[in-house]
């Protein structure tokens, strides 16, 4: 009797194919209670400055590629999602794993705080380079060395 009540409970399901399927999959919980300062690394590609790892900023969203999967979050405080590689910034996806991995900025280069950025004060810094530096070579000079 408990069998043949077994297999008309199980019967209906098996006969429609339904699968389940449960992965666990672990969100980034990468959060900043501010904005983090961003740094230009290539055009329309910022990082955030001397992370523990690649945490790009494309397209006013967060992208974190982990153990070969991407996750996206709109916004510095979390929310994070899986996203399907074919619809990561391809500037992003052919990025070396590892490269702005502690990234910080050069002297030449801008460091651009995201709350500067957002307020729409700009001005010019979220291009990566300081048009105030002054290196010998760009005033024509012959540098400090020995002649």
């Amino acid at each position: 009797m408990n069998r043949l009540l077994a297999a008309l409970i199980l019967l209906p399901s098996m006969a429609f194919g339904q699968v389940r399927v449960d992965l666990n999959v672990k969100l980034p919980d990468i959060v900043f209670s501010t904005p983090p300062p961003l740094v230009v690394v290539q055009p329309g590609v910022q990082v955030v400055e001397d992370y523990d790892e690649d945490l790009y900023i494309v397209d006013d969203a967060y992208w974190v590629r982990r153990d070969g999967r991407w996750y996206r979050a709109r916004d510095y405080r979390g929310g994070w999602e899986v996203v399907e590689e074919r619809r990561v910034p391809v500037k992003v996806v052919k990025l070396p794993p590892g490269r702005y991995k502690k990234w910080k900025h050069s002297k030449k280069g801008g460091v651009v705080p995201a709350s500067h950025r957002e307020r729409g004060h700009d001005h010019g810094h979220n291009r990566g380079h300081d048009r105030h530096h002054d290196d010998d070579h760009h005033k024509g000079g012959k540098g400090k060395g020995k002649k």
